[in-house]
């Protein structure tokens, strides 16, 4: 077999070469991107406009200047108060779609500012709820993409590896959110989800059960079931959401 990039020879079982292989380290991959490049904007509640040009007290449009939540973002970072960093970090990634409790039918709009948003993290830490929220959508985002990768043709081995190394990434935010006990059930109904996508199914079960006292964890253990083939048990636990019919709607989602 060779590989669908370069044509050189793969591993069996791979359509991808063990150099191809190394170029995926790090790269930020999501199957299921979002076709409307303003989703994001919407699900703030804002309007869809891309440009909005109207009275300005200054006398003049500065392009840096918007309601765009990434935009917002770069203005905190330069700014000499940065005291509200964790609010509109957190702020911006809820407006991409990325929920506290993560399910795997998200679709994310296609932002390359998406891997700078998680880098961000890596190199900064702050202090309570509204940070460790945005680790915990931080997490969210590399658990799906650790999630979608390992479904590549890359191999037994290639798929293990890539997915471990997100799955790492993802566990470390998880654990940095779960410090602020507020926080610390839902960071684990996370990780449950990903023990799920990493092949674990009945601990993740067992884990989701002991957490489902919330509408999320609920959801997560429905759709966990769900993708075990076992459907009347799952729709028996979304029915005991506050939104039963969109939770049913949201198990179906995505699945064939």
């Amino acid at each position: 077999m060779v590989c669908t990039f370069c044509g050189a020879p793969s591993d069996e079982g791979a359509m991808v070469c063990s150099g191809c292989l190394k170029r995926l380290h790090g790269v930020l991959y999501l199957r299921e991107w979002a076709i409307d490049p303003r989703s994001d904007l919407r699900s703030l509640g804002m309007r869809s406009a891309c440009l909005r040009v109207g009275p300005s007290s200054q006398g003049e449009v500065l392009l840096e200047k918007g309601t765009d939540p990434y935009l917002l973002l770069q203005r905190t970072l330069k700014a000499e108060d940065r005291s509200h960093l964790p609010t509109v970090l957190d702020q911006c990634l809820a407006g991409t779609g990325l929920d506290l409790y993560v399910i795997g039918d998200e679709q994310l709009p296609l932002r390359p500012s998406l891997k700078d948003l998680l880098t961000m993290a890596e190199g900064t830490d702050q202090e309570g709820e509204r940070w460790g929220r945005a680790l915990v959508r931080l997490g969210n985002l590399t658990a799906i993409s650790a999630r979608d990768i390992s479904r590549l043709p890359l191999g037994e081995e290639g798929r293990r590896a890539a997915f471990v190394e997100r799955a790492s990434r993802a566990l470390d935010l998880y654990s940095r959110a779960a410090r602020i006990p507020e926080l610390e059930p839902m960071a684990r109904a996370n990780q449950a989800m990903l023990r799920h996508w990493g092949g674990d199914d009945q601990g993740a079960v067992e884990e989701l059960r002991s957490l489902s006292s919330s509408d999320g964890a609920r959801l997560q253990l429905a759709k966990v079931l769900w993708e075990m083939g076992r459907q009347e048990e799952a729709a028996e636990v979304a029915a005991q959401c506050a939104d039963p019919e969109g939770s049913l709607l949201r198990l179906r989602r995505g699945c064939p």
